[in-house]
């Protein structure tokens, strides 16, 4: 036993690994020397390129390559840009009778006896907003007889497109054709143009009034005289909602020039009679300064009528 414990140590060889030399740096050894670069500071990089290399002597080609190639500037991928152009909307779909409204009143009147008199008028109005332009077509036609003699005919047509500049003022363009040889003209056809502006915009009342400067030609009857003047059309409507029921409504229209200025008013007292249709009253009143051929100035006109309203 004493022997055995006398006998010499044996040694065990244990073989020291080493790495290949092309071994890939281990991730916390790129992230310090990533982090030293990116602090840009030579000096601090030195010692830690340093330092790794101590700690790793095997390493040191990896290590100097390592660092080579985080230091090479990168050229930025030339890629040609894809431009994807996106869908054109369609503008949404617009029904025709969207924002489209009218009125067609009929009125009529007949007499027989010591008095032999009839009447028949129509008038259309319509109107349609498309953007900011409101379009309105207004068209009439009236004729009467009085003692089988015909006293009364003429008929009519307009069309005006309002331009809203605000919610207040609008510009507007405006022509028109009358024929009322009985006035006698055998027509009148204006054209102009202005601006307007919404007095009372309210739900139950509302007051709008329009000025600006046109030209007009005019053909008298019998004597076939042509003329043209230049003139200043103005004119004023206004709607009250006098309650679930009743409505008023007046609409004058003046055209001023040297040789005859001309007057036209018209105002509407109607009811309800179901959700479309009304009837009432209406007063109409025409003045020609300078009326050709001796006729008299003024034309008034008192009417019943039933309207529908779409």
């Amino acid at each position: 036993m004493f022997e055995a414990m006398l006998a010499p140590t044996a040694t065990v060889h244990v073989e020291e690994f080493e790495p290949a030399e092309d071994a890939r740096l281990d991730t916390a050894t790129e992230r310090m020397l990533s982090a030293a670069l990116r602090l840009e500071n030579e000096v601090y990089l030195e010692g830690v390129i340093e330092a790794a290399k101590l700690a790793f002597p095997d390493q040191h080609d990896a290590i100097d390559a390592y660092v080579a190639e985080m230091q090479t500037p990168t050229e930025p991928l030339m890629i040609e840009a894809l431009v994807v152009t996106a869908p054109v909307p369609e503008p949404p779909e617009q029904s025709f009778l969207e924002n489209f409204s009218g009125k067609l009143t009929i009125n009529a009147a007949y007499a027989e006896g010591n008095t032999d008199l009839s009447s028949l008028g129509a008038r259309l109005n319509v109107s349609a907003k498309r953007a900011a332009n409101i379009h309105r077509v207004d068209a009439y036609a009236n004729t009467g007889e009085n003692a089988g003699q015909r006293t009364q005919e003429n008929w009519g047509v307009s069309y005006q497109m309002d331009t809203l500049w605000t919610d207040d003022v609008f510009g507007y363009f405006r022509t028109s054709y009358d024929s009322d040889p009985f006035l006698g003209f055998e027509y009148r056809l204006f054209g102009g143009a202005g601006a307007g502006y919404y007095l009372i915009q309210e739900e139950t009342l509302s007051l709008r009034g329009e000025v600006g400067p046109g030209l007009r030609f005019s053909k008298e009857t019998g004597t076939g005289t042509e003329s043209q003047d230049w003139v200043i059309y103005g004119s004023i409507d206004s709607n009250w909602q006098i309650n679930s029921d009743w409505t008023l409504s007046h609409a004058s229209k003046v055209t001023w020039s040297d040789p005859s200025t001309n007057v036209t008013s018209r105002s509407e007292l109607n009811t309800a009679l179901t959700e479309a249709l009304r009837a009432g009253l209406t007063y109409e009143v025409q003045y020609e300064e300078n009326p050709p051929n001796q006729k008299e100035n003024v034309d008034t006109i008192i009417s019943f009528n039933v309207s529908y309203g779409f």
